[in-house]
């Protein structure tokens, strides 16, 4: 076997050798891209939590709105007399010296509305 040929043989192995390398190295960097793409901490996974975070943005705003009118009512009923005398007319059916209580009963129409939308359910 002349020179050629040992350097073409050995050419030919060192291109199968590097063949082997270059498909290892390319499965290690699938190997490390896969978390970056679909695991835990994926740009998909955290688009949806991105997501999650601006809906629960959104309704601790309605909710801090919220605490905020409560937190308005109980300063106003814990300082002034009005606020507990309009609550108790409304749910209570309080009446003060020299008023009248007036009932205001619905029209027999809207009634009967009620009772037959009630009856064929």
């Amino acid at each position: 076997m002349g020179y050629r040929a040992r350097v073409k043989s050995w050419m030919d192995t060192a291109k199968a050798e590097l063949r082997l390398v270059d498909f290892m190295l390319l499965a290690v960097l699938c190997a490390l891209q896969y978390p970056l793409w679909f695991g835990a901490g994926s740009w998909w996974n955290m688009a949806d939590l991105h997501q999650k975070l601006e809906i629960k943005q959104v309704i601790l705003k309605q909710l801090e709105a919220r605490n905020d009118l409560l937190a308005a009512q109980v300063a106003s009923l814990q300082t002034g007399s009005r606020a507990v005398e309009e609550l108790a007319r409304r749910h209570l059916g309080m009446v003060g010296k020299g008023e009248v209580f007036v009932w205001v009963i619905p029209a027999k129409g809207a009634f009967d509305g009620a009772r037959t939308t009630t009856q064929a359910s």
